[in-house]
């Protein structure tokens, strides 16, 4: 997976890519309905999936919290409102593969950006896991320290520059 980071006087930027052997009618139906979105990240659900409709993050013991569709065009890309952030799916066809770009934005106010981001990188190999395979990461076999004390450091470095 490549993945780049950026910042500007506002907040962190991610872009993750990864080329995934599937379709992006397969793949889109995982990120922009309730039934595939749960396969790889069961707290989201989808309400009416149209610009300005409603997703919600499901959290035990407190309240969902909704978000808003910015952007949903079909087989191609899907974006929605993160908390203060957003994020963003973009597909794009390659030769016997599809090309899936994330683009996530976080404002220096979010309370645990480095977390954030390593959890959608853990998402991204579990989407690609589940076209490929049919079944998601698990979790527990990820190696979540390690990314976060990397993703730290890269942004550290682009933070210097």
């Amino acid at each position: 997976m490549e993945t780049q980071y950026s910042k500007d006087g506002q907040g962190v930027y991610q872009t993750l890519k990864i080329d995934i052997d599937g379709d992006k009618e397969t793949i889109f139906n995982y990120l922009s309905t309730t039934e595939g979105i749960q396969q790889w990240f069961p707290q989201l659900s989808f309400e009416k999936r149209e610009v300005n409709g409603k997703m919600y993050f499901h959290l035990e013991e407190e309240d969902d919290l909704e978000m808003t569709i910015t952007h949903l065009e079909e087989t191609k890309t899907i974006g929605f409102t993160w908390d203060i952030g957003t994020v963003k799916f973009e597909l794009n066809s390659k030769v016997q593969q599809t090309e899936l770009t994330f683009i996530e934005y976080l404002p220096f106010e979010f309370p645990h950006i480095i977390l954030d981001f390593t959890g959608w990188q853990f998402h991204m190999e579990s989407i690609k896991s589940i076209v490929e395979t049919g079944k998601p990461l698990n979790s527990q076999d990820y190696d979540f320290d390690s990314k976060n004390e990397a993703i730290e450091a890269q942004i550290k470095l682009e933070n210097d520059k």
